[in-house]
């Protein structure tokens, strides 16, 4: 009889470990530096994969040790000063006004950085067995 190792589990565990929602800032930045738009079919394709990586990062949020909690709040508070700092550098350097799909970008960055802490907190709450 042989040992059969499936390793989904540790790729699971590194995927969960990585900040998603950086990926989406750098993707903004990435476009605003290499002068691409982001009207058309690559402005939807930025949406639907900032909506997908809002989910994973929902899913992140729970069932966390303490250590993960904070770093994830890192990352979080990270992502916030960098797309704030993108959004204002379009603004007020450029002269150019943020297009639909930086809003959009943007507040899948907040929801993210709002509704992650809550749902840490509401599954350790779970955790611990208090009554909420």
């Amino acid at each position: 009889m042989s040992n059969v190792s499936v390793s989904s589990g540790s790729t699971l565990s590194s995927l969960a470990k990585w900040p998603w929602m950086l990926v989406i800032v750098l993707f903004l930045i990435a476009t605003e530096y290499l002068q691409i738009s982001l009207q058309g079919t690559l402005g939807y394709v930025f949406i639907s994969v900032a909506v997908i990586v809002l989910f994973i990062e929902m899913f992140k949020s729970g069932d966390v040790s303490a250590v993960a909690f904070f770093v994830d709040q890192f990352w979080a508070v990270l992502t916030v000063v960098l797309a704030t700092g993108l959004l204002s550098y379009l603004w007020w350097v450029e002269g150019k006004e943020p297009t639909f799909f930086h809003w959009i970008g943007y507040a899948i960055i907040l929801a993210d950085a709002l509704l992650n802490p809550f749902n840490a907190f509401r599954t350790a709450l779970r955790n611990f067995d208090v009554a909420g």
